[in-house]
């Protein structure tokens, strides 16, 4: 009997739920391109009775599709003006066929970094990561999940946010 391949839960479109769900964490890290500002989006571990990994999994393939990310082992694509910086304290990312944008508090060095122009790699996590967590449990996360493609990527940089008028703001 052959093996079956295990089947990847389908995407399921962001809601206002999903937005005021995540969280988020950021940095400035030095790469080979040169400085570059991460942003990083996780689903908190289940924390209702109705909530499954494979529904968080699908939730966030959701969110990495409506903001056009990729696999890790793919070429890291721009995926065009998302993130507009608001009064340079929080990022407001825009997403595909969404009413809402999601707002990260951010502030400091990293917003100072991105109204002038840095690179910004948006990365979206398949896998729940708690609230809070270390940057040393945050560097594990990002790096085994590049290594097992459930990190999805795009870069990007801030625009203006008078173009990012949407009806609904979420707050992370």
């Amino acid at each position: 009997m052959l093996a079956q391949a295990p089947t990847v839960p389908a995407s399921v479109a962001p809601s206002a739920g999903l937005l005021a769900s995540v969280a988020a964490w950021f940095w400035i890290d030095l790469t080979q391109a040169g400085h570059v500002a991460f942003l990083l989006i996780a689903h908190p571990p289940e924390r209702r009775p109705d909530e499954s990994p494979q529904e968080i999994e699908a939730r966030m393939r959701g969110l990495a599709d409506a903001l056009t990310l990729a696999a890790p082992h793919k070429p890291l694509p721009h995926i065009g003006p998302r993130l507009f910086m608001h009064r340079s304290a929080d990022a407001l990312l825009s997403l595909d066929d969404c009413d809402y944008l999601l707002r990260v508090p951010i502030g400091g060095e990293w917003a100072r970094f991105a109204c002038a122009g840095g690179t910004v790699t948006i990365a979206v996590g398949l896998d729940p990561l708690g609230p809070g967590a270390p940057l040393a449990v945050v560097d594990a996360y990002v790096t085994e999940r590049v290594i097992e493609g459930r990190l999805y990527l795009g870069k990007t940089r801030a625009e203006h946010p008078r173009s990012a008028a949407r009806p609904g703001v979420i707050p992370v």
